[in-house]
């Protein structure tokens, strides 16, 4: 993936949209030539994303604008409000697998070139509830094979505890911030 460096401005239109205006080399695009109005829907991490991706593509004509519509506000959705887990084998091994494993990787890459500062790789575990017992429990203990990933505040009463991930291919970013750096970029 190549990435550039931009001249670029955000500009917020009739209160709700966003444009990037860009500065580059004309290089085609389509069969057209010249800058591109380009209007994208939706102002979560999908279509911010897909945004930010036109935005830093060598082939978008100088001169191009990208517009976001969004109904609310950026992020304001899902995109506000979702923990930000994701994982490079959370895939379900469909066509869409390889996508899922480059997106997975792009954060890894894009957090810091963004000054994303809520990403993180860390463990995930799946614990069910338990029984009804009561008080702390030492449930590290009970778990020798998962010491080094149980944190220490899971101290109730629960039932199965599986690993999702051990942070190599697991980790958390908050989304709202993810977008908001997009588009601040």
């Amino acid at each position: 993936m190549v990435m550039m460096s931009l001249l670029r401005t955000l500009t917020l239109l009739a209160g709700t949209s966003y444009a990037f205006q860009t500065s580059r080399s004309v290089i085609k695009m389509s069969t057209i030539t010249g800058p591109k109005n380009i209007v994208i829907i939706g102002g979560g991490i999908q279509g911010t994303s897909v945004a930010f991706q036109i935005a830093e593509s060598p082939s978008l004509p100088a001169g191009s604008t990208i517009t976001i519509l969004e109904a609310n506000k950026i992020a304001s959705a899902a995109s506000g409000k979702g923990g930000g887990f994701m994982a490079r084998q959370w895939g379900d091994g469909s066509s869409t697998q390889t996508l899922h494993e480059l997106a997975f990787d792009m954060y890894e890459e894009l957090c810091p070139k963004l000054g994303v500062e809520s990403y993180r790789k860390l463990p995930v575990l799946s614990v069910s509830p338990g029984g009804n017992k009561t008080g702390k429990q030492d449930n590290k203990s009970k778990n020798k094979q998962l010491s080094d990933i149980f944190p220490s505040w899971l101290d109730g009463s629960i039932g199965r505890v599986s690993p999702l991930g051990f942070g190599d291919d697991t980790a958390q970013v908050t989304p709202k911030e993810f977008v908001e750096k997009m588009l601040a970029y």
